[in-house]
């Protein structure tokens, strides 16, 4: 899937948030996958698609990553559920430039959590 310019606009969002006096310990990496579930995730709902199993498995991951009760969780979670509402819209109003069968694929084949 393409990566659309909201993902580089929330990851540049996320950046500005790390406090520097209180170093936080999700990754470059943690945050562009956090960023590419966000996308996969709300455009697959938009599509109708059940995704309940990769939500767990997100979930679980998430949990690993950014611990429940963290200033990690505090700042990110917001972050990805809004990326997802977002991603969600935009497949529903056609804004999105991957159609549902495009997502149906590339989520059929994500690794979830991994």
């Amino acid at each position: 899937m393409r990566r659309v310019r909201f993902c580089a606009i929330v990851v540049g969002i996320i950046s500005a948030l790390a406090d520097p006096l209180n170093a936080q310990a999700a990754s470059r990496a943690d945050i562009d996958r956090l960023t590419s579930y966000a996308v996969i995730l709300g455009r697959a709902i938009a599509c109708g698609i059940d995704t309940q199993e990769a939500s767990v498995q997100i979930g679980k991951w998430m949990d690993k990553r950014f611990p429940p009760g963290s200033k990690d969780q505090q700042t990110y979670l917001p972050i990805f559920i809004d990326g997802v509402k977002y991603h969600a819209e935009q497949q529903r109003a056609g804004r999105s430039p991957d159609s549902c069968s495009q997502v149906r694929h590339s989520f059929s084949k994500m690794k979830w959590g991994g």
